[in-house]
């Protein structure tokens, strides 16, 4: 799911969407933009202590809406704004009480934090600034809207390529079932997090075959030994005991042939 943070001009009421996060706030000093990252930091430390297996980090667009037009003109560009604005905030890393707690989160899991840029790299899968002007420049503000606008259609595109290439790409079908998987999850339960992959099972259910009985072993193993070893390990320590039950299998079944066999114990 991406997620896309913009500033705008007070008076207004919050809108929360799917992808789209909108928060209106006054961009008056220092403390007001680093109380924003405090926010942004606090959000995702939510969604990732209440939510296993997610798929796709978040993507994050700040705004910063109505900015003087008398600012440095290279603050205009994406990439040299998001750089200056980062930079800015390096070291409050280690004077937030939020972003000290947090990062040594990271750090006790052998993570390097030492800036604020890393310390929100660990949350979201890209982080950027937009300047929008106040009014008196039309030509301006319409470059700047466009450039917000070509953020946003790349953002979710590289969402949604990483979203494929994972199988967890969902449409407008396949989304119901699991917002409702989320909602009788966090009515029931506020505490334990929310599993994309469990929730998966409500769509497609494992097969009863033997393909699904080793998917459902490993599941088991995954949660048995969790944070200890990785997929790849669990498989290699299931394929003995798969190569044994195939072996059982054939004998039992009384397939013929010595060649059989041969080949079984040379590809396991």
């Amino acid at each position: 799911m991406s997620l896309f943070l913009c500033l705008r001009t007070p008076g207004q009421s919050a809108i929360r969407r799917l992808q789209l996060v909108t928060l209106h706030l006054i961009l008056q000093s220092f403390r007001v933009i680093e109380s924003v990252f405090e926010k942004l930091v606090n959000w995702a430390a939510a969604a990732l202590e209440k939510s296993s297996n997610q798929p796709v980090l978040p993507h994050a667009i700040i705004v910063l809406n109505a900015s003087g037009n008398n600012i440095d003109p290279a603050l205009w560009d994406i990439s040299t704004a998001t750089s200056s604005l980062l930079d800015s905030l390096s070291k409050t890393v280690f004077q937030n009480a939020t972003f000290k707690k947090t990062a040594q989160f990271w750090r006790d899991r052998g993570k390097q934090i030492e800036t604020v840029e890393q310390l929100l790299c660990s949350y979201y899968r890209s982080i950027r600034v937009v300047h929008i002007p106040t009014s008196g420049r039309p030509n301006l503000i319409y470059n700047q809207v466009k450039k917000l606008y070509t953020d946003i259609q790349l953002a979710c595109g590289f969402a949604r390529e990483r979203k494929a290439e994972l199988r967890m790409l969902l449409d407008a079908g396949e989304l119901q079932p699991y917002l409702q998987v989320a909602f009788d999850h966090f009515a029931c339960d506020l505490d334990s997090p929310f599993d994309f992959v469990q929730a998966s099972f409500t769509n497609s259910p494992i097969p009863l075959d033997f393909g699904g009985n080793i998917l459902k072993l490993a599941i088991s193993l995954m949660e048995v030994w969790e944070n200890i070893i990785d997929g790849a390990t669990i498989f290699t320590e299931l394929s003995y005991m798969v190569a044994s039950c195939i072996m059982l299998d054939s004998a039992r079944s009384k397939i013929r042939g010595e060649s059989f066999f041969r080949r079984l114990s040379v590809d396991f």
